[in-house]
């Protein structure tokens, strides 16, 4: 009976999980991609769908870790679904038409946190959270200057971490992210934002 509680929490956890995901449509016909620039979120799938012509869908450039991707699109090859698992910007074209202009853009904002701002700020830095004191959700804004591996941590007042809220590859822009603090005591505790060469540390208060 354990086991099958156990079996049942999975199945419902990956339905929750994969309810957040969508599926955005790029038709391929002509001399074009359309729409040639899409924004999804990673865990997103793009899926090319061909209306006339002889083409290919091909990754030319992408972020980190990212799979690079070459498929045909004619009468016999009808669609084809990437699933987005890296954020960043991802470049593809028709290597038939490419000098024509067949190209496209995919951005992928990582999951859970929200770009603020497409510009590229001056530096890296990191925002107070707001509101603070809070109960029990704050957001923490920060600004990330150039390409990097990025980590916003939570701590206690011990050093000991409490919750990783973002550990992934980001694109230069202004972010934001939110804190659920519901399941944490009250208290004071600290997040720190990391990059390589680049670390800043501010104080947060949770009034329950």
């Amino acid at each position: 009976m354990e086991l099958i509680k156990k079996i049942i929490l999975t199945i419902l956890a990956v339905s929750a999980s994969a309810s957040y995901a969508n599926t955005t449509t790029i038709q391929v016909g002509g001399f074009s991609f359309t729409p040639n620039a899409v924004t999804v979120s990673v865990g997103d799938t793009v899926k090319f769908m061909w209306i006339s012509g002889i083409h290919t869908t091909t990754s030319v450039s992408l972020p980190a870790n990212a799979i690079a991707w070459s498929s045909p699109m004619d009468s016999g090859h009808t669609s084809f679904s990437y699933k987005v698992s890296v954020a960043g910007q991802y470049n593809f074209q028709c290597n038939f038409h490419f000098l024509m202009g067949m190209t496209g853009t995919i951005t992928a904002n990582p999951t859970g946190i929200k770009p603020v701002s497409g510009s590229v700020p001056d530096k890296f830095e990191l925002k107070q959270n707001y509101p603070n004191p809070f109960n029990p959700v704050t957001t923490i804004k920060f600004d990330i200057s150039k390409n990097a591996v990025v980590k916003l941590r939570i701590f206690d007042l011990k050093g000991v971490e409490v919750a990783t809220l973002v550990k992934q590859e980001l694109q230069p822009g202004s972010y934001s992210v939110e804190w659920d603090a519901s399941n944490y005591a009250s208290g004071v505790y600290y997040y720190r934002l990391e990059v390589p060469g680049f670390s800043e540390s501010k104080k947060l208060m949770l009034l329950k």
